[in-house]
């Protein structure tokens, strides 16, 4: 079980936690940029790994001065780069394996 499992916030504790308004978090949940577990903004939870999220998503939107839908993309670009990055040392450390005697 992760934190993310663990800790769970509610529609305005993520209001509260990012200094958001909630027509703003709701922005961000639209453009696809996060994802909360729940079918209505009341009934909304937010995992830990979302706030941080949004936090970045808002970072980059004051930043470069982004809309919504660039940020979504960004981000998920962003993911991408580190996912592969990750592989990609993972198997450079497996390919040492077999290449260093």
């Amino acid at each position: 079980m992760t934190d993310n499992d663990i800790f769970q916030f509610s529609f305005e504790e993520l209001c509260i936690e990012t200094e958001l308004p909630s027509t703003t978090i709701i922005e961000i949940v639209e453009q696809g940029i996060i994802d909360p577990l729940g079918d209505t903004p009341k009934n909304w939870r937010f995992t830990t790994q979302m706030i941080m999220v949004t936090k970045r998503a808002c970072r980059i939107h004051q930043d470069l001065d982004i809309d919504w839908s660039g940020i979504a993309l960004a981000i998920s670009l962003i993911d991408e780069l580190e996912q592969l990055r990750t592989e990609n040392q993972r198997l450079k450390t497996r390919l040492d394996r077999f290449i260093d005697p």
